[in-house]
């Protein structure tokens, strides 16, 4: 009896570290990602000076990417504090069709002036969205943020020159 009740012992202590090392609390379900190599491809390719919003704190960078083909876009996207979605695209088109892909389900309701430019405001169900085109190029802080946030984010942009990884 004593060797059987050593052995389920020596079962429920191998079961036991299993389910120590197995076991986690809720992780966080947002995946951050770093901004430097995606960067870096921007300020080498892009034809625009590539912006970032400065200063988000609390922000989760969850998604940066350079496409340079067909048409160069940058986009950042974050989660906030607040697990609302913020993100920022930038291409060197001035492309309805850009425009459209980034404003689906909204309707321009206005314009504002942010650092002495004007951005057009759209409002939708979803998400809301500023958009600034300046020579050419279409800049979109667009989101489930509350227009404020959206705004701070746009007042936030700062050209981002990057040339090696941090």
């Amino acid at each position: 009896m004593g060797d059987m009740a050593r052995s389920i012992a020596v079962v429920l202590a191998a079961i036991g570290v299993i389910m120590v090392v197995i076991h986690r609390a809720n992780p966080d379900p947002v995946r951050v990602v770093t901004i430097n190599a995606p960067l870096i491809l921007a300020n080498m390719q892009a034809t625009f000076p590539v912006e970032v919003p400065q200063n988000q704190s609390g922000y989760r960078l969850t998604s940066a990417r350079f496409s340079g083909t067909p048409t160069p876009v940058w986009h950042l996207g974050y989660v906030t504090p607040d697990n609302a979605y913020v993100q920022l695209e930038q291409s060197a088109t001035t492309n309805n069709q850009f425009l459209k892909s980034q404003l689906v389900g909204t309707k321009n309701v206005g314009s504002t002036e942010i650092n002495g430019l004007k951005w057009t405001i759209y409002d939708g169900q979803d998400q809301d969205a500023l958009v600034r085109i300046v020579d050419g190029v279409t800049t979109a802080v667009s989101g489930t943020a509350p227009i404020d946030e959206l705004r701070r984010v746009a007042k936030s942009l700062a050209t981002q020159k990057q040339t090696q990884l941090l």
